[in-house]
């Protein structure tokens, strides 16, 4: 019977790439399965008695402190530390992984089962080192990304300057990521207060990258112009846009933007509005309207007419000034994942007249409506009360 039991497991082993041991409680190996040779290059009878913790390991220390460890496991039933992976040394000094799994037979003998298991290992040390490399590179470029944020942040205006020209300002402003292809301007020049909501096309770094080229475009053609008309500067913002980034003529690159630019003269008590695919919303005694500006944006378009025009109001104390970007419109979510609308942010500004508590409730519905979801685009919102 047991003839017909080692002929058996001869068999198995022969055909698996796998190892059997019976070793006594006292670490004496009494059996090694005939593929010891194949997997490791001793043949059995070099492996018997202590020769196997000699043999397998990297020198004798090790194999003392391992002969020991499993005496201990064995002695404590540890078969979680028995039943493990474990690195053994071949007889022409390679190292391969064995997995192995123990149990008691009928006399107290400890037999082990181990399958190779080298090439799945390489291939995990291979997947682990790569991730560790992506996680190296995600830090880098996270920490890109941040500074880089603090770049186009620090561009933005600072609104305590710019309090005193209004009754109240208010701005959410929520990128998609962590750098923005939206980004708001504010600028005093004589008597005028320029005003800009602008979305730059894309989001993330290439965005990024247009707010910082466009917002130093805005700024040149403001600080030249002297019309205090926005539908010119809008026009002047194009060409110049235009002439930028397309210098080398062999590349014609469809990048711009949408902008709503308001004019605040306080001399006159009068604002002027020019909107490139951007409305703005007006409210006044408590009636809301929508401002629309012209349906072309800065930019995108070559060798296209296009027609800007300026809309001037005159404002009292109290009047209300609603500035967005689409991405709180077309934000998808809510019970049937559609988009947010316009209508809906409309419906909000309708219902109350404080601006903090609109902004406040713009953004929990905002929130409410995206609920799982991931962000759609950057979000701008630019509030003030005359």
């Amino acid at each position: 019977m047991k003839q017909e039991v080692t002929e058996l497991i001869r068999l198995i082993t022969d055909k698996v790439n796998l190892i059997v041991l019976i070793i006594t409680p006292e670490g004496n190996v009494k059996y090694v399965s005939n593929s010891s040779e194949r997997i490791l290059g001793y043949k059995p009878e070099e492996l018997i008695g202590k020769s196997w913790w000699k043999a397998t390991r990297k020198d004798e220390n090790t194999a003392f402190a391992m002969l020991e460890t499993f005496k201990q496991n064995v002695k404590n039933h540890n078969f979680d530390e028995l039943s493990s992976e474990r690195m053994l040394k071949t007889k022409d000094n390679n190292w391969i992984w064995i997995l192995w799994q123990s149990s008691f037979d009928h006399n107290g003998n400890i037999v082990s089962v181990g399958y190779d298991i080298t090439s799945r290992k390489q291939k995990e040390m291979f997947i682990e080192k790569s991730l560790h490399l992506l996680e190296i590179k995600n830090k880098e470029l996270t920490d890109s990304m941040n500074y880089a944020s603090h770049i186009q942040r620090s561009i933005l205006p600072n609104m305590e300057r710019y309090k005193e020209y209004f009754s109240m300002i208010h701005i959410n402003f929520l990128p998609k990521e962590i750098v923005s292809g939206d980004f708001y301007f504010i600028y005093k020049k004589n008597e005028c207060v320029y005003i800009a909501c602008i979305d730059c096309t894309g989001h993330g770094v290439p965005g990024a990258l247009m707010t910082i080229l466009s917002r130093n475009i805005l700024k040149q053609v403001i600080k030249s112009d002297n019309t205090q008309n926005p539908a010119t500067i809008l026009y002047q913002l194009d060409e110049h846009l235009q002439e930028d980034i397309n210098q080398n003529i062999n590349i014609k690159r469809a990048d711009g933007m949408d902008i709503s630019l308001i004019i605040n003269d306080l001399s006159s008590s009068e604002f002027h509005f020019a909107g490139a695919n951007h409305s703005i919303f007006l409210k006044q005694d408590l009636l809301l309207r929508e401002i629309k500006g012209d349906r072309f944006p800065i930019g995108l378009y070559h060798d296209v007419v296009k027609k800007f025009n300026t809309h001037s109001f005159s404002y009292t104390k109290g009047d209300q000034i609603y500035m967005f970007t689409d991405g709180f419109q077309d934000q998808f979510g809510g019970p049937k994942n559609k988009k947010l609308t316009k209508k809906r942010i409309q419906q909000i500004l309708q219902n109350n007249n404080l601006i903090d508590l609109n902004c406040e409730e713009i953004d929990q519905k905002f929130h409410a409506w995206k609920g799982k979801n991931e962000q759609t685009d950057d979000c701008l919102l630019i509030a003030f009360e005359f």
